[in-house]
């Protein structure tokens, strides 16, 4: 494996894009990642009129 550290201090530096989003793979990691976060944060909203009615699930 080469030494590519001064190949990404130059993508990293160069770069005025947000620090996580500056590697070249980072859409890889960040889109599904983003994409499971939201489902996590909306999915308990769509049981939470069930709830407050009292209606259990079966």
């Amino acid at each position: 494996m080469a030494n590519r550290v001064i190949e990404l201090q130059k993508i990293f530096q160069g770069s005025g894009k947000p620090l996580w989003w500056r590697h070249p793979r980072s859409a890889f990691y960040l889109w599904p990642f983003y994409g499971i976060f939201t489902v996590a944060l909306v999915a308990p909203f769509l049981y939470m009129p069930n709830a407050v009615r009292g209606i259990k699930a079966k």
